[in-house]
């Protein structure tokens, strides 16, 4: 049995090097299309669409690509919130608002003549005495207002030592917000989100963001 399989195998044997041989000369080296030898010492391997420098193919059907740039940006930038001063209307001096570690902090833009800072007022407090005790702290800053209204405005939403007069660089700290806006800062003090012109859907989401962030 041995000796007839070694007999097989030596009949096969020219076949395969005639076929070894056909694929050598039908290589590119063969017809002159491979790169020289100094395109070899300077050509670069490809690199997947993910830029990690893998083969193409080794990620499913992933193309190879060139590589990110470093202008690409891959998460957003982050902003410290900024510290300003402005009149503390309940306590009648000047204090420094900043956020303060391991607590929440909401600014919220409003003025005493803006209708929609009329309407949601409430909800503003309402969501506010929910989370005061949840390491939250909320401070109303009026914009473009009289300190006589804002005091009255204050009064009657019962806003106490939360609110304050903004001032000019109060504003262009903030950027002359649109009224009414809120700011929020997280534990580590990082502006983490920001609302302009609030709608209803605004204060829901404010709402949803401090009952994930201020969970225990």
């Amino acid at each position: 049995m041995k000796a007839r399989v070694f007999f097989i195998m030596t009949l096969l044997l020219p076949s395969v090097n005639v076929k070894a041989s056909g694929a050598k000369e039908a290589s590119p080296e063969a017809h002159g299309s491979a790169p020289s030898k100094d395109e070899h010492s300077t050509a670069k391997p490809a690199t997947s669409q993910d830029g990690h420098g893998g083969k193409a193919g080794e990620h499913g059907d992933a193309k190879a690509g060139p590589p990110p740039s470093k202008t690409d940006h891959y998460v957003h930038r982050w902003l410290a919130f900024p510290t300003v001063t402005a009149l503390n209307l309940g306590r009648e001096r000047a204090e420094e608002i900043k956020p303060v570690p391991g607590r929440v902090t909401i600014l919220v833009f409003l003025a005493s003549w803006c209708v929609p800072c009329q309407q949601q007022i409430r909800e503003f407090k309402k969501i506010e005495d929910k989370y005061r005790d949840q390491y939250t702290d909320f401070v109303y800053i009026f914009a473009h207002d009289t300190e006589s209204d804002a005091r009255g405005f204050s009064k009657v939403y019962q806003l106490g030592s939360n609110a304050m007069l903004a001032s000019a660089s109060v504003l262009e700290a903030f950027h002359q917000p649109e009224l009414p806006s809120f700011y929020v800062s997280d534990r580590y003090k990082w502006l983490v989100m920001r609302r302009l012109n609030t709608q209803k859907k605004d204060l829901d989401e404010l709402g949803q963001f401090l009952s994930l962030h201020t969970a225990l």
